[in-house]
């Protein structure tokens, strides 16, 4: 076990990552499931977790399906479909499930402003908080759509509109830095030798770094390859 704060790091061959993450998961889906009879899942977009998806379409029994409530730790606001956060995971798992997952959407129509209004009363009215968070970053160590300098990473949320992502689209929704941390379980995975930089300044909690602001309530888990690791 961790000290609070400090991650438990697994390195694993790039090709186990996903099962590694998924495997991490399903326990924290199941203890959570356990307790409360259901468990609030957020995930990420982008490439990280599509071998965590690909594991839980093949694994995730019926019953832990049936008892998901699931949203995005940050989606693009008015994507198309096929560009969306919400699509990767229909793709990879969500079209392949033991049994139909229940979604929470993190975008709405409307402009940005209006899409963030919508979520936030839905995110309230249906979640009102997350208990198992899956999370990528990017090699700036940016996490959800929290980018390092941007206000959002001081705003309380529990959603976030982002006008100006330095990363295309500049439009995006996020979960706040406080909802994301107030979870049983948070599982990060990263790949690749670009990001191992940024992985060493946030284990050394550098505040500059979102990845390095990151403290989970619960358990802190990691899922690296060799090349992330460095």
């Amino acid at each position: 076990m961790s000290l609070h704060g400090v991650p438990d790091v697994a390195v694993v061959p790039e090709a186990e990552v996903g099962a590694t993450a998924g495997a991490m998961l399903l326990d924290g889906i199941r203890a959570v499931v356990a307790a409360k009879g259901r468990c609030r899942l957020a995930v990420p977009g982008g490439t990280g977790p599509v071998g965590v998806f690909r594991w839980l379409a093949g694994t995730l029994p019926a019953d832990l399906a049936q008892a998901l409530i699931l949203t995005w730790v940050d989606e693009r606001h008015a994507a198309a479909p096929a560009d969306s956060n919400r699509q990767l995971a229909w793709d990879t798992w969500l079209s392949a499930s033991a049994a139909p997952v229940r979604e929470v959407p993190l975008d709405a129509p409307g402009t940005l402003a209006e899409a963030r209004e919508a979520v936030a009363a839905r995110f309230a009215a249906e979640l009102g908080g997350i208990d198992v968070a899956l999370l990528g970053c990017g090699p700036d160590g940016h996490i959800a759509s929290l980018f390092p300098g941007h206000p959002a990473l001081e705003e309380p949320g529990p959603v976030l509109a982002v006008p100006d992502s330095p990363k295309p689209p500049p439009e995006r929704l996020t979960l706040s830095l406080p909802v994301l941390r107030d979870v049983e379980l948070a599982v990060l995975v990263a790949t690749g030798a670009a990001k191992a930089a940024v992985l060493k300044q946030a284990l050394a909690g550098h505040a500059d770094v979102p990845l390095g602001r990151y403290v989970p309530r619960g358990a802190w888990r990691w899922v690296l390859d060799p090349g992330a690791a460095g």
